[in-house]
C-alpha cells in the first residue's frame, strides 16, 4: 500500500467534493477552488478583451468560467480516485486475464466508474475495492449530475440580470434625462411608481449575485444590457435626487430609503467580494446640472450641493469608479461627455 498515492487521493477527493457541494448546494456563495478559478479565467478574459467592456470577447467569459469550472470538478474526482486506486498495486484486475491493471488501465477504470457507463472489461480484485467503486459510482452519478443541474439556476439568474438591465435603461439613456423624463412639473411619481418593481428584482439579483457569485463574470458587450453600468446609473439617479434637486421638492421617504437600502447590499456584496482596488480615479466626474435647469427642475445651489458632498459620499463614488472598472466600463457610459462637468 503506497501510503502517499492514498492520502493525495483521499485528499484531491475530499477537497473536490467539498467545492462541489460548497458551490452548488449552498446559499453562501461558491467554493474556494470554483471561487479562484473563476476570478482566473474572468482576468484571462479581460486581459484579452484590453480591458475593454465592449470587446465581444467578455461576452464569452462567463460561459468559459462555467466549463472550467466543471471541467476541474470532474478532473479532481477522476484524479483523486485514480490516486487511490494507485496506492494498491492489485486493486484492479482484467477480468479476462485476470492480471494487475496498470496505471493506464486504472486510470481508464476510474473514468468509466465515475461516469457510470460500468464498461466491464477491468473489475475490483477485492470487496473492499468493489465497495470503493460502487460508492464512487454514486459519487460520480449524483455529483456530476449536480454540477450540470447547477447550471440552469446560474443561467436563470443571468437571465434576471440582463432583465433588470434594460428594466432600468429604458427609462434613459442617463442619470438626467432618467429624472427630467419622471418630473412632472411638481415631483417625480413616475420614477417612484416603478421603485418597487427596480427594488425587487434589485434585491433578488444580490441573492443571486451571494449564492452563485460566477453570474458577476458574465457579461455584456452593450452599455444598457451591461448591469454594473445600469446599478451605478440607478445610484447616479438617487444621488441627483437627494443631493441635487431642492428640498422644495417633495419626495417619496418610502421608496427612497427602499431604493437605497436595496442598492446598498448590492453594493456592499460587490466591494466586499469583486473590487479589488477601491479607485483609479481620484476625483469621480460630477453631473452637468444645464439639463435640469433647463427642464424647469429647481436645484439647490451649488454651496449646498457642495456640502452635501462629504467623505461618505466621496467614497460611495470611488467604490462606484471602481466598480465600473472592474467589469470594463467608464463614466463615460453612465455620463457621455456633454453631460459631465469637472
Amino acid at each position: 500500500m503506497n501510503i502517499l498515492y492514498l492520502l493525495s487521493g483521499t485528499s484531491i477527493f475530499i477537497i473536490t467534493t467539498v467545492d462541489i457541494i460548497k458551490t452548488t448546494l449552498s446559499t453562501k456563495g461558491g467554493g474556494v477552488i470554483t471561487n479562484r478559478i473563476s476570478r482566473a479565467v474572468w482576468k484571462l478574459f479581460f486581459s484579452m478583451s484590453g480591458q475593454n467592456g465592449k470587446s465581444t470577447a467578455l461576452e464569452f467569459a462567463g460561459p468559459a468560467v462555467l466549463i472550467v469550472v466543471l471541467l476541474v470538478w470532474i478532473i479532481g474526482l477522476w484524479a483523486g480516485f485514480f490516486l487511490l486506486l494507485l496506492s494498491d498495486g492489485n486493486s484492479i484486475i482484467n477480468s479476462t486475464t485476470r492480471e494487475n491493471a496498470m496505471a493506464l488501465e486504472k486510470l481508464y477504470y476510474a473514468g468509466f466508474t465515475l461516469s457510470t457507463l460500468g464498461v466491464g472489461d477491468f473489475v475490483a480484485s477485492s470487496s473492499s475495492w468493489r465497495i470503493l467503486t460502487s460508492s464512487m459510482a454514486f459519487t460520480g452519478l449524483v455529483f456530476i449530475t449536480t454540477s450540470i443541474t447547477y447550471f440552469l439556476p446560474v443561467l436563470s439568474a443571468v437571465n434576471l440580470q440582463s432583465n433588470l438591465s434594460l428594466y432600468i435603461s429604458s427609462m434613459g439613456r442617463t442619470p438626467q434625462e432618467m429624472v427630467i423624463k419622471s418630473w412632472n412639473g411638481g415631483n417625480f411619481s413616475s420614477f417612484f411608481d416603478c421603485v418597487p418593481n427596480m427594488c425587487q428584482m434589485l434585491i433578488k439579483h444580490t441573492l443571486n449575485h451571494h449564492s452563485y457569485p460566477i453570474i458577476h463574470y458574465f457579461h455584456n458587450k452593450e452599455p444598457k444590457q451591461a448591469i454594473i453600468v445600469q446599478v451605478v446609473m440607478l445610484e447616479e439617479v438617487y444621488y441627483l435626487l437627494r443631493q441635487v434637486v431642492s428640498t422644495e421638492v417633495t419626495l417619496d421617504e418610502v421608496k427612497m430609503t427602499m431604493l437605497r437600502t436595496a442598492l446598498d447590499t448590492y453594493f456592499s456584496l460587490v466591494k466586499k467580494n469583486f473590487i479589488q482596488e477601491e479607485t483609479s480615479q481620484k476625483y469621480p466626474p460630477s453631473p452637468e446640472l444645464a439639463p435640469l435647469l433647463q427642464s424647469g427642475i429647481p436645484v439647490k445651489q451649488e454651496a449646498s450641493i457642495n456640502q452635501g458632498n462629504g467623505q461618505q459620499q466621496q467614497d460611495n463614488r470611488n467604490i462606484l469608479t471602481a466598480l465600473l472598472g472592474s467589469d470594463g466600463w467608464s463614466w463615460q457610459e453612465v455620463y457621455p461627455t456633454k453631460d459631465i462637468v469637472g
